[in-house]
């Protein structure tokens, strides 16, 4: 008996810093550190605002475990995307080809993410801390985007032509597409019978041809 209750007080308790952390990515993106209050962190997880602190220490501890959660969710998609195409640039020379291997790989990242449209709110706090200078997120975002960014910007010299700056299109094609990926849900929003799908792949192709026009 007292291990049944010991495990639904365990399993109250994570729910509730579940609600805590789900509520605090929204508020946090759409409002920012000092914008954001725990009182309406706690309104909007339908929790008491004295668990903030329970379980998390603060509104700083907050804070820090909602960009724990962002990066952590989305390394577990960059590292491998970066892996499997360091693989290939590794293995093949065929300019198109790698070309098209980087499209289905950016195609698989919108369409995952467009389908899932409550991850906006990680895009919106990532810009957040970004502009205001959050050193911390920074960081974290040089350790995880660099590596990408690096290896596109190799694939992408391959395509183009001598002299272009293949750094500067790899930038601009992730800057891209995790903008699409902030703002696709405030168009479906006044467009929602889209295929979200369809938009992705779609959106992909826009991306690529307008980088590799010549």
């Amino acid at each position: 008996m007292d291990d049944m209750l010991e495990d639904k007080r365990r399993s109250k308790g994570e729910a509730t810093r579940m609600a805590l952390l789900e509520a605090a990515l929204v508020l946090f993106g759409e409002r920012g550190f000092e914008g954001t209050s725990t009182r309406d962190i706690a309104g909007l997880a339908g929790c008491n605002q004295g668990l903030i602190s329970f379980h998390f220490g603060g509104k700083e501890g907050l804070y820090d475990a909602a960009r724990t959660v962002i990066f952590e969710n989305l390394g577990s998609i960059v590292r491998p995307m970066t892996r499997r195409l360091e693989e290939a640039l590794a293995a093949e020379t065929d300019a198109a080809a790698l070309c098209g291997m980087l499209q289905t790989e950016i195609t698989a990242i919108l369409t995952t993410f467009i389908r899932k449209q409550h991850h906006q709110s990680w895009f919106l706090l990532l810009r957040r801390s970004l502009h205001v200078g959050d050193e911390k997120t920074r960081d974290l975002h040089s350790a995880l985007f660099l590596p990408l960014l690096d290896v596109i910007g190799r694939i992408l010299a391959k395509a183009g032509p001598a002299g272009e700056d293949s750094a500067l299109k790899a930038f601009l094609l992730v800057d891209m597409a995790f903008s699409i990926l902030r703002d696709y849900p405030m168009f479906s929003a006044i467009s929602p019978a889209r295929d979200a799908e369809a938009d992705a792949r779609e959106l992909a192709g826009m991306l690529f041809r307008g980088i590799l026009a010549r």
